[in-house]
């Protein structure tokens, strides 16, 4: 209606009225100040379950943060039953990669939000790429990575989403460091959006990114995902770092249909990275950033790495 208020029929109905609101409510925007302590500065991030923003804590303590606020419709009562389900969990986790969760709560739109360490640092695969790293330096980055996930899992926590975008590189003390970011949020959130590459559909809930995705994850609804599945996301991941794509190439699934990204993930096969290499049309290029020759970039990765 042109007043902004629903019909009475809509009104009437159990619960429709907050529902209403909660739609309608004006987004969280920069210069926002959220549970009287935490002001939104800047915008710097954004995917289909929500923005994340630059912000100043002013109290208890000062400090500068990253806060992520949930996107209306997203069943805020449910999404922060299972946070504090696994505030502990979270709370346990205490890593140099892993950054760190600081604080959650409920905006005064109704939307949940989550306060995070601020991380100041670029996509893994970039800076390994920008920098132009060796192979070498680049699985000593991974194995960072790895020890953070091991954390994680031994404190009961599967992230669901590890990919490039989730491990930040920031230098500390004129060091590379890697963190991985969302850790705990993306289990927190299980069923909802994930990035704006997660698949959402009426039928059902893909939960994850698919060309990270392990197959499992692969379905609707898939409740049996364990901590094996973040094992292959670090996988793909490593993939990537050496082979410069990932296992199923992007440009094919931007041609796929739905259900056939999915068949992809669950049942192709992917080269491995030495016959990727070997073959792929721009491994002049893929050897260069890495600064070694494409034979012997093909030669490094045979064996070991192939096998992991």
């Amino acid at each position: 209606k042109a007043s902004g208020t629903p019909d009475r029929g809509v009104a009437e109905a159990p619960g429709a009225t907050a529902a209403y609101e909660s739609l309608t409510a004006p987004a969280e925007a920069v210069g926002s100040v959220i549970a009287g302590k935490y002001k939104l500065l800047q915008e710097i991030g954004e995917g289909g379950m929500g923005s994340v923003f630059m912000a100043d804590q002013t109290h208890p303590v000062k400090r500068r943060v990253a806060v992520k606020v949930i996107k209306a419709g997203m069943d805020s009562a449910r999404v922060l039953a299972r946070f504090e389900a696994e505030r502990q969990a979270l709370a346990l986790m205490d890593h140099p990669n892993i950054a760190k969760v600081l604080d959650a709560g409920t905006t005064d739109t109704g939307r949940p939000f989550f306060v995070m360490e601020l991380v100041k640092g670029i996509p893994l695969t970039q800076f390994c790429d920008e920098h132009k790293l060796p192979v070498l330096d680049r699985l000593n980055l991974f194995m960072q990575v790895c020890s953070a996930v091991q954390h994680a899992h031994q404190k009961g926590i599967i992230h669901r989403d590890l990919k490039p975008t989730n491990i930040l590189v920031e230098s500390h003390d004129g060091k590379p460091v890697p963190k991985a970011i969302d850790f705990g949020l993306a289990k927190a959130t299980s069923g909802m959006q994930l990035t704006e590459h997660t698949l959402f559909t009426a039928l059902g809930q893909v939960a994850g990114t698919p060309l990270y995705m392990a197959p499992e994850q692969a379905a609707f609804n898939a409740i049996d995902v364990d901590t094996r599945a973040d094992i292959y996301s670090l996988g793909v991941t490593l993939y990537e770092l050496l082979t410069g794509t990932t296992p199923i190439e992007r440009e094919t699934f931007k041609k796929a249909a739905f259900d056939e990204m999915l068949r992809m993930v669950r049942e192709q096969e992917p080269p491995t990275p030495s016959s990727r290499i070997s073959s792929s049309e721009s491994k002049a290029s893929v050897a260069a950033v890495r600064q070694t020759e494409p034979a012997k970039l093909g030669r490094f990765v045979r064996g070991e790495l192939v096998w992991i």
